[in-house]
């Protein structure tokens, strides 16, 4: 009888790899290596003089000018209207705070209001929430365009606009993608713990509060912080609805606008994206296993 090898078990045991596979996986290598490319060239742009730039644009820099990202904290700033009917500049440090004042209440109301929709539908089966149902279903296949105009009548009309209450109120809706995750999520809760529950006198906010919800919750931050991400870099929503609010977004769109000689080059131009990008990249760094975890396992707590 030969003798156990633990390198013939571990072999037996290896799972065939596909062509597909090989081919996915060369395709993402490829990609990986262009995205960290391309930050190694914005970030050596970001240190370069205009004098470096225009001599070599591709090269990186000997001589590291980091006094640009100084520049970009000093001279990035937006002209806004004050409560006094004057103009004022808001310069990056309070677009930063602006940005998380933003991104987290419109992240969390939305995130929120989901999760707490996708529960109802989930749970309370009649054809009401069916009709709720379909409605999130059309409108992720069909899109809405064309009604910014009359939200900026509402809003204006409502005395929301450049208000972030406003924003926040905007925010509260279920129609998007999350909603089906969560919908998946609330569907695998067995009912007997909100059975059990009920024996034992709990109402109907304690079902979903106490029963419910802490078992999505880890999803429910995984959800938040995904959309944390995504209104961080929104520019746009700020630019029509929160102009005498400025986000970091918004103030690099108007920095990238700008035909001042002493911003419109693109060492400055880059300097200012990575520090705008830095603060959120940071953040899903800490995150990410959270966020590929919980979205690939439907968020439920073992």
């Amino acid at each position: 009888m030969k003798p156990f090898s633990r390198h013939a078990l571990y072999r037996s045991k290896k799972t065939p790899v596909s062509t597909f596979g090989v081919i996915i996986g060369i395709v993402l290598t490829v990609y990986v290596i262009g995205m960290m490319l391309l930050f190694l060239w914005a970030l050596s742009t970001a240190l370069k003089t205009t004098d470096n730039f225009d001599r070599d644009p591709l090269g990186w820099t000997r001589s590291w000018a980091w006094t640009n990202f100084g520049d970009v904290f000093m001279k990035m700033r937006v002209q806004v209207s004050g409560n006094d009917g004057g103009r004022h500049w808001v310069y990056l440090d309070q677009m930063f705070l602006y940005s998380l004042l933003y991104a987290g209440g419109a992240a969390f109301i939305q995130t929120l209001t989901t999760a707490t929709m996708a529960y109802m539908t989930s749970t309370y089966k009649n054809w009401f929430s069916r009709i709720l149902h379909t409605i999130v279903i059309i409108t992720l296949i069909l899109p809405i365009v064309g009604n910014t105009a009359s939200f900026l009548q509402i809003m204006t009309d409502l005395h929301l606009y450049d208000h972030f209450y406003g924003i926040y109120i905007m925010k509260i809706g279920f129609n998007n993608i999350y909603y089906l995750i969560f919908y998946a999520a609330f569907s695998k809760i067995p009912k007997d713990y909100r059975e059990s529950a009920r024996i034992d006198g709990a109402n109907l906010l304690q079902l979903y509060t106490r029963i419910s919800f802490p078992m999505v919750s880890s999803l429910f931050w995984t959800v938040f912080l995904l959309l944390f991400i995504g209104y961080w870099n929104d520019y746009q929503t700020p630019l029509l609805f929160l102009p005498d609010k400025p986000t970091a977004a918004l103030g690099l769109y108007y920095f990238l606008q700008s035909t001042d000689p002493a911003f419109a080059n693109p060492p400055m131009k880059v300097a200012a994206g990575i520090c705008v990008f830095i603060p959120i990249f940071i953040v899903f760094l800490i995150f990410r296993n959270r966020i590929m975890q919980d979205l690939n396992e439907g968020g439920i707590k073992g």
